[in-house]
C-alpha cells in the first residue's frame, strides 16, 4: 500500500512539473514531435500487419479453391500416387 502511495505521489509530481512550470512546457514542446512520429510509425506498422493478414487470407483462399476444384474434378486416376 505504501508503494502505491509513492507511485501516486511521483506521478502527481511529474504531472505538476509538466503542466504547471515553464520548464515542463518546454519539455512537452520537445516531446510532442517525437510522440507524433511514434504515432505515425505505429499506424504504418499496423497497416503492414494488416497487409500480411490479407496476404495470408489470399493464400488460404487459393488453397481452398484448389482443393475444392480438385475434389470436383471429373479426371480421377486412382492408379497414380499423386
Amino acid at each position: 500500500m505504501v508503494a502505491g502511495a509513492i507511485v501516486g505521489a511521483l506521478i502527481g509530481a511529474s504531472a505538476s512539473y509538466l503542466f504547471f512550470t515553464d520548464a515542463g512546457k518546454q519539455m512537452r514542446d520537445r516531446f510532442e514531435p517525437a510522440v507524433d512520429d511514434l504515432r505515425k510509425e505505429f499506424a504504418r506498422f499496423q497497416r503492414t500487419v494488416e497487409k500480411f493478414g490479407e496476404m495470408a487470407n489470399d493464400g488460404i483462399r487459393a488453397v481452398n479453391e484448389f482443393n475444392a476444384a480438385r475434389a470436383q474434378s471429373s479426371f480421377v486416376n486412382p492408379g497414380t500416387s499423386h
